[in-house]
């Protein structure tokens, strides 16, 4: 009844490793899959500055964190300029992760 108290064993956060477009790696600040307002799956890809392998109309996509891999197959949709980022947005056609 009054044993010591059992301590909780805490969850390894989930830390992003690489992130490759076509098999080309590149520098992104987030990646993200949203909705669009339809209910469509979109993904917005953030970068720090103009990424040459985000230019194509159909992009593959393979993202690796410590706990998964995750890949995306997407269709470009339209490039924002935002102050001090690039922003990338793509309209999702298949995806599928994978726990590592």
């Amino acid at each position: 009844m009054f044993g010591k108290k059992k301590k909780k064993k805490k969850l390894p956060f989930e830390r992003f490793e690489t992130l490759s477009a076509n098999g080309t790696p590149i520098e992104a600040i987030n990646f993200a899959l949203t909705r669009n307002d339809d209910g469509s799956p979109r993904l917005e890809v953030r970068t720090p500055d103009v990424c040459e392998a985000l230019h194509y109309e159909c992009v593959d996509f393979e993202l690796k964190t410590s706990v998964k891999r995750v890949t995306v197959k997407a269709k470009f949709k339209e490039a924002i300029n935002e102050k001090h980022f690039k922003v990338y947005v793509f309209d999702v056609e298949d995806y599928s992760q994978f726990f590592i």
